[in-house]
C-alpha cells in the first residue's frame, strides 16, 4: 500500500484529514438540502398568500357565464386585467390566471397573458383543461393551497398558488393561480449554495 511507506503518525494524520474531509462534506450537503426546504416552503407560504391576496380582489360575478370564444369580451378583459394588475407588483410571479370546475373536470376561463400576448400559443383559453396539480387544485375550492413541488405541463415548469374565487353572494366561482418558474424557483433554492459558503 502507499501508506506503508510513512511513518504511522503520517498515516494516522491522512486518515483523519479523510475522516474530516467527508465529516464536511456530510455537514455541507445536510446543511444544503435543509436551507434549500426552508427556502422552498417559504416560497410556496408567499404563493399561497398572494393566490389569496389577489383572488380577495375579484369578484366572481359573471365568471360561469364566460365560453369559449369570449376572450377580448369586456367582462374577460375586467377579469383579466384585475388580476394582472394585482400581480405585477410581484416582480417573480410569471402568471396569474382564472380557472373553475365543472363537472370535475378543471378548465382555465381567464389569463392575464392575454393582455400582453393576444391569442398567441402561450395563452390558456376558456376551455382548456388542465390536469396537473388536480388535487391541490380541488382543495383550493375550500381555501389557499400551493403545489407541493414544481411540476410540468404544456405551459412549462412551474410552483403555483391557488385560492378560490367568490362571487358576491360568497359562493365560491373558481380558482385563482398564480405561477413562479422553475427557473426562478431553482435560482432562489441555488442561491443558498453561496450563503452556505460564505457562513463556513
Amino acid at each position: 500500500m502507499v501508506l506503508d511507506r510513512f511513518t504511522v503518525r503520517v498515516r494516522v494524520l491522512v486518515v483523519v484529514c479523510c475522516i474530516l474531509i467527508v465529516v464536511g462534506a456530510v455537514v455541507f450537503t445536510i446543511g444544503f438540502t435543509g436551507q434549500v426546504q426552508v427556502r422552498k416552503h417559504l416560497l410556496q407560504d408567499e404563493l399561497r398568500v398572494t393566490a389569496s391576496q389577489i383572488a380577495g380582489q375579484v369578484n366572481g360575478d359573471g365568471l360561469l357565464s364566460l365560453k369559449p370564444g369570449d376572450e377580448g369580451s369586456p367582462l374577460y378583459l375586467s377579469f383579466a386585467k384585475t388580476i394582472y394588475q394585482a400581480r405585477s407588483n410581484n416582480t417573480h410571479i410569471s402568471n396569474a390566471y382564472i380557472m373553475r370546475v365543472d363537472n370535475g373536470n378543471i378548465s382555465y376561463v381567464v389569463d392575464d397573458f392575454y393582455l400582453t400576448h393576444g391569442l398567441d400559443p402561450s395563452v390558456a383559453r376558456i376551455g382548456d383543461l388542465t390536469t396537473e396539480d388536480k388535487p391541490v387544485l380541488m382543495a383550493a375550492l375550500s381555501g389557499p393551497q400551493n403545489s407541493p413541488d414544481i411540476y410540468t405541463s404544456k405551459w412549462g415548469s412551474f410552483l403555483s398558488g391557488y385560492a378560490p374565487i367568490r362571487d358576491s353572494n360568497g359562493t365560491v366561482v373558481g380558482i385563482l393561480g398564480v405561477d413562479e418558474t422553475a427557473d426562478f424557483v431553482n435560482q432562489y433554492e441555488y442561491a443558498n449554495v453561496f450563503n452556505l459558503v460564505e457562513v463556513t
